[in-house]
């Protein structure tokens, strides 16, 4: 198979809707394959953010594990599992994703 040079340690997708499927399935797949440390499901139409965090089962596979999901009632909360100097805010983070969006 064929691997990443340097591997990002974070991802976030955005979902759209013919995307949708495939960022929570095959992709997700290729970034736990990839041991990326922390993968973002950023969903606009709901307003929510999945964090899913890299850890490792009994048998050292690598597995993601749903670690908080974020909506705009505990925005507040929005942080990395893996990385405490990175900051965004919940408003940063959907500001950039509407401007994308359009």
């Amino acid at each position: 198979g064929s691997t990443f040079i340097d591997a990002p340690r974070f991802v976030m997708e955005v979902l759209s809707d013919s995307t949708e499927n495939y960022d929570r399935n095959e992709k997700k797949e290729l970034y736990r394959e990839q041991e990326v440390d922390e993968y973002w499901i950023v969903d606009w139409r709901k307003k929510q953010v999945e964090i899913y965090n890299l850890d490792y089962n009994e048998h050292g596979q690598p597995q993601y594990y749903l670690w908080k999901i974020v909506t705009q009632e505990q925005k507040e909360e929005l942080d990395f599992a893996n990385f405490p100097n990175l900051n965004i805010t919940f408003d940063e983070l959907f500001a950039e994703v509407d401007d994308y969006g359009r």
